[in-house]
């Protein structure tokens, strides 16, 4: 997107990932063992999802009051649910001080369309972390050290008291749906600042320290997947050395990340820098998405948890041209059906100066609510 910065995207795949399907038979033979190595068996067809969009104050043009975009948004989208980052460096002045009253102002801007609206309600999700959406990746206040390692960085005090005063803050908010914890933490997603992913024992500690406040609220863990799903069941399968060596190796975490919340959340981009046309359509990696989302949700419904597309790109990706709105509904055809049971779509900050896209974004809202190619007004 255009918020976010190319280095940051980190999700390079050979270019012979992209042509796997021109391989000989030979090639086939081997994909049929991976494929019938530990995969569950398909489920029915899962209802439409429960679709919002991710909202960041910092992804506005200069001089757009958040508030106001926020309740534009609410109005012209009609989501179900909005995910908002709780920003360390947003409310800690001061190692000392925590002022939580600008992400408290949004939530009450959702709260008073509900009160108004007479479609459904909207209810929040809250990503608290120092990992979070939006380029950099990782926000921290001024006040802390630049120089230290991001896994020190959490262990502090300072730190620790953001993260157990927001989940304290929120754990009884009348409109939150859920928690996502850090934004894809297990992921080292950014050139410009070396190797930002978090361990996972760190990750563990965070979690259970919200689990001790709140166990009503279910916990989103992010990352992103391979190119193709093919890779990602190849690291899950015994003979995945063999498609490896092929192909290359798979990126993101999504079985850990499966493993570690009551969630897992996809960030799903088709038309990136790290991912050009010239290699494969935007129609071609809308198709391995949605391959890739049934097969994770299959593999979630086993242990009894969901998946959602926590980011789905609604717009193009910063220096990148060529995702068209015409992908953007390709993609929400895709999606619908996929076994995601909540998709979010992200960038729709930028709709707010653009008719066209705003138009299609509310018609992909419809078609995956309804199904089809019915776009309501």
């Amino acid at each position: 997107m255009s918020s976010k910065l190319v280095a940051a995207c980190g999700r390079s795949y050979p270019a012979t990932v992209l042509s796997w399907r021109k391989l000989p038979g030979l090639i086939g033979i081997v994909l049929v063992s991976l494929l019938a190595d530990g995969q569950a068996p398909p489920k029915p067809a899962a209802p439409a999802p429960s679709v919002g969009f991710t909202f960041s104050p910092k992804a506005l043009a200069d001089g757009v009051n958040e508030y106001t975009a926020l309740r534009r948004l609410l109005v012209r989208l009609h989501p179900d649910l909005v995910r908002l980052p709780v920003y360390w460096d947003g409310v800690a002045p001061d190692p000392t001080t925590l002022d939580f009253s600008e992400v408290d102002g949004l939530l009450k801007v959702i709260s008073d369309y509900n009160s108004r609206t007479s479609h459904r309600p909207s209810r929040a999700i809250l990503v608290v972390g120092a990992r979070n959406v939006l380029t950099p990746e990782v926000h921290v206040p001024w006040w802390v050290d630049a120089s230290a390692e991001l896994d020190q960085v959490i262990e502090s005090q300072p730190y620790q008291r953001y993260l157990r005063a927001t989940f304290e803050h929120y754990a009884e908010h009348p409109i939150l749906y859920a928690w996502q914890v850090e934004n894809e933490p297990l992921d080292s997603s950014n050139e410009l600042l070396g190797d930002i992913s978090l361990s996972e024992r760190s990750l563990e500690n965070e979690i259970d320290a919200l689990r001790d406040l709140d166990r009503v609220h279910p916990i989103v863990v992010t990352t992103y997947n391979s190119s193709h799903v093919n890779l990602d069941k190849a690291a899950l399968s015994r003979f995945g050395w063999i498609y490896e060596t092929i192909f290359g190796s798979a990126v993101g975490h999504p079985q850990d990340a499966l493993a570690l919340g009551d969630v897992l959340g996809l960030d799903l981009y088709v038309v990136t820098p790290s991912t050009p046309l010239d290699q494969a359509s935007a129609e071609e990696r809308i198709a391995w998405k949605a391959q890739a989302l049934r097969f994770w949700s299959d593999r979630a419904a086993g242990l009894g948890k969901d998946v959602w597309v926590t980011e789905m790109q609604g717009g193009p990706w910063a220096t990148t041209d060529g995702f068209t709105t015409a992908d953007l509904l390709a993609s929400a055809r895709a999606y619908r059906d996929a076994g995601a049971s909540v998709v979010l779509l992200w960038g729709v900050e930028q709709w707010l100066q653009s008719p066209g896209w705003m138009t299609a974004g509310r018609c992909a809202i419809s078609i995956m609510r309804a199904g089809g190619d019915a776009c309501s007004g």
